[in-house]
């Protein structure tokens, strides 16, 4: 049973993963499908992937944890961000990342500092379930966008932002992409800057992959200036250079 003092220190998206895990169990081997069983483990957290052989992609993720019910979250949490993506972008997943994705407010963590052991320990076992898939082909461009957001709590945007200095506002702009952008962008291997502001028009640079995705133009480029709608300004447009 968990302390009430402890419980109040989880954002409530950890607390549904703790209540309601969609991701525990494991996998057996007439459940494969045809594709890779990968298992990573580290200490008593263990990720179970079914990996498609043709192109590396994710295309199934459990997990079991035997511990604190932080590290149920966090197995939980890690299970979701890996699905559907391919064994190189989880590569890249970073405990800020998991924490990200626990959060219910951007500027508050998911976990108490307490738990962040647990972050890294899911790392550990990610990398260690990439290490078995290193033989497998994948794409170096995806179609879809790696950046995942759930809007359900972010409308609204920053009140007076008309009346921001320009300065203030390419600040703004930037924390909000290096917070909550780049960090997805990165786990294809890809890079954004914001090159200019003009009146509502954001003009973005792509970097890495990105130059060459076709997502950078339809779905990332998309999900991009739905992220800084939702959190600065609802008239703000992005363009790419």
């Amino acid at each position: 049973m968990i302390q009430p003092s402890v419980w109040e220190k989880f954002s409530k998206k950890v607390r549904t993963a703790i209540d309601r895990p969609r991701f525990v169990g494991s996998f057996h081997s007439d459940e494969t499908r045809g594709m890779r069983l990968v298992i990573g483990r580290d200490g008593m957290l263990c990720f179970y992937w079914l990996v498609d052989e043709s192109d590396g992609i994710i295309a199934d993720a459990k997990f079991q944890a035997y511990g604190p019910p932080a590290l149920l979250a966090v197995g939980e949490i890690a299970s979701e961000l890996v699905l559907r993506k391919n064994y190189d972008q989880a590569s890249r997943i970073t405990a800020d990342l998991l924490d990200s994705q626990a959060r219910d407010k951007k500027d508050v963590p998911g976990f108490p500092k307490e738990a962040f052991g647990f972050l890294n320990q899911a790392i550990s076992a990610i990398d260690r379930a990439v290490q078995k898939c290193l033989d497998i082909p994948f794409a170096a461009t995806h179609d879809a966008t790696p950046i995942e957001y759930d809007f359900g709590e972010t409308p609204g945007g920053i009140p007076g932002w008309e009346e921001f200095p320009m300065e203030q506002k390419r600040k703004i702009i930037e924390e909000v992409i290096d917070k909550e952008i780049r960090p997805y962008v990165e786990l294809d291997a890809g890079g954004v800057q914001v090159v200019e502001l003009k009146g509502s028009e954001v003009l973005i640079a792509y970097e890495g992959s990105c130059t060459t995705c076709h997502s950078s133009t339809g779905s990332t480029l998309s999900a991009i200036q739905k992220i800084l709608q939702a959190r600065i300004f609802p008239g703000l447009t992005v363009v790419p250079q």
